[in-house]
């Protein structure tokens, strides 16, 4: 009797025999080619990010360093109000440096192909 029941119940819940639906494949594979695609864009933009960390604490460093010698630590000590102008200045050209590189690497244009 459970050998019955259990045919009847995989019969009667088993899915209709159909061809197979080939938009909806290529809309996952289309989905899992931008997921790829946005997971190396997410890497290099990590890589980016501490390159340009690197950047700063490096140019950051340079500027301690330089605010050291005595001439310009007597100037930073006489004048703190146009020392902070210069670094605010500084701090402006390295941000605009990074800012204003092209985006060839990190532009998500090939996207859009993608998703059509």
């Amino acid at each position: 009797m459970a050998d019955e029941f259990e045919d009847f119940l995989s019969a009667a819940l088993a899915p209709a025999e159909r061809v197979p639906d080939r938009q909806f494949v290529a809309r996952v594979q289309a989905g899992i080619a931008i997921e790829e695609q946005l997971s190396a864009q997410r890497r290099r933009a990590i890589a980016d990010l501490a390159r340009q960390l690197v950047a700063l604490a490096a140019v950051a460093g340079g500027l301690w360093w330089i605010s050291r010698a005595p001439p310009v630590a007597m100037w930073l000590v006489d004048s703190p109000a146009q020392a902070l102008a210069i670094l605010l200045l500084a701090f402006a050209f390295v941000v605009a440096t990074f800012v204003l590189r092209p985006a060839s690497a990190n532009d998500f244009s090939g996207l859009a192909r993608l998703r059509n």
